[in-house]
């Protein structure tokens, strides 16, 4: 039988998995801007106009 978790337990797994989703969302965020300059850079290609 599954035991009962406590208000500190209950709230400890919350906090972790905040933390994880804000992890999560940076990541996102820097790949998402990554991509953004590779966008730009294979524009840049595309146009003959390399830095």
């Amino acid at each position: 039988m599954k035991r009962e978790l406590t208000l500190e337990e209950l709230i400890r797994k919350v906090q972790q998995q905040e933390d994880t989703v804000a992890q999560l969302v940076r990541i996102i965020a820097s790949t998402n801007h990554r991509i953004s300059e590779l966008q730009v850079k294979q524009e840049e290609i595309e146009r003959g106009v390399v830095k």
